[in-house]
């Protein structure tokens, strides 16, 4: 091999290898860095909102209502905004069913011999919850492990009461009766209280305690329960 062809051979592998090495720096210094450090869309986004699903019980603090027929379902919508590792601030729009099944029947006045059958109250409502999240633990882009610690504001807009009770066979009234009274009084439409949320990824426990009285005094009803808990499922 002459010198001519030698140098131009070596020329062309130092081009070569030098345009590989070149081309190889540039992919890992941009594609990668962008891929690992940047997260502008999902649940550990700066902004996020998702929906969910709720179901819980009332917890008995007197003989007022039968605790395993009494319960809460709801669905809401949350939008949360992240101000760093730790701290998201956030909200709920929610609306929930409630109903007390009540055992307390020393209030009325039945005809003789007639029997209370079954008696309910229930309410639905529109929430706004305003909460705190505090984070915790590895989660990567999702929503991790959390406690929401906040309060709510709860506008009761449709309360009914209903009761049915059997009457004596041969009364004027027949033997049973049902009543439904929509548009009581005595009702407070507004209630608040304060929250907690327990965060598992997609699924919660929470907890809200009652601070405001639901009725007016009077001497028909006394206070329902003020603490209910349940489960909560986020869907996106």
């Amino acid at each position: 091999m002459n010198k001519k062809r030698f140098y131009l051979l070596f020329f062309m592998v130092i081009v070569f290898c030098h345009t590989q090495a070149f081309s190889q720096k540039q992919i890992i210094h941009h594609n990668l860095k962008q891929d690992t450090l940047k997260t502008n869309k999902g649940p550990n986004a700066r902004k996020f909102s998702y929906s969910y699903l709720n179901f819980g019980g009332i917890i008995p603090d007197s003989k007022v209502i039968h605790p395993q027929r009494s319960h809460e379902i709801g669905f809401g919508r949350v939008f949360k905004r992240r101000i760093n590792n730790v701290f998201s601030l956030g909200n709920d729009l929610a609306f929930l069913y409630r109903n007390y099944n009540i055992k307390d029947t020393a209030n009325y006045a039945f005809p003789p011999g007639a029997k209370l059958k079954q008696e309910r109250i229930y309410t639905r409502n529109l929430q706004l919850k305003p909460w705190l999240r505090i984070n915790y633990g590895k989660r990567g882009n999702t929503l991790g492990k959390f406690i929401d610690i906040g309060a709510y504001g709860e506008w009761s807009f449709a309360r009914t009461h209903y009761y049915k009770f059997e009457n004596p066979k041969g009364t004027p009234e027949g033997v049973k009766a049902e009543y439904i009274l929509r548009k009581h009084d005595w009702f407070l439409p507004f209630n608040y209280g304060a929250m907690v949320r327990l965060g598992f990824n997609k699924w919660g426990i929470y907890g809200t305690y009652r601070l405001s009285n639901m009725f007016k005094t009077n001497r028909y009803f006394i206070e329902l329960p003020r603490i209910s808990a349940g489960i909560s499922y986020a869907i996106f």
